[in-house]
């Protein structure tokens, strides 16, 4: 739908285009599912969506074109609405010196747990911290 309309609109129109469409989708949910391995397809598509967004060859780095638009990249929106997740949730986490009253330098940050199975470990409970 971008292609189609590339020659008949601007870029700012295709950037309002690429909210409401692509990004509205993407970082629907992505606490959730931001760290499964299928996250690399939707960041390729992201790429050639700013691709066509800035009119650039295929083939061409498009670093530069995420920072002139603004436009976070997939890993970062995921790493950023985990740490939303963290902030808005912080009663539910242990604080360093709650475990033990030593007084250190790390006894103001969030206590990690200790865990064995990977699948606990991509939890958004946990990658959070």
């Amino acid at each position: 739908m971008m292609r189609k309309l590339l020659p008949i609109i601007n870029v700012k129109a295709l950037c309002m285009l690429y909210f409401a469409h692509f990004y509205s989708h993407m970082s629907y949910g992505i606490v959730f599912w931001g760290s499964s391995s299928l996250t690399r397809n939707d960041f390729i598509i992201q790429k050639r969506e700013i691709r066509i967004i800035l009119r650039l060859c295929p083939k061409s780095a498009c670093r530069e074109g995420f920072k002139k638009l603004d436009i976070l990249t997939v890993p970062c929106l995921y790493i950023y609405a985990l740490m939303l997740f963290a902030v808005k949730n912080l009663n539910i986490y242990h604080i360093n010196s709650s475990d033990h009253g030593v007084n250190t330098r790390q006894q103001n940050k969030l206590h990690i747990p200790s865990v064995r199975l990977s699948s606990i470990q991509r939890d958004v409970y946990y990658s959070s911290v």
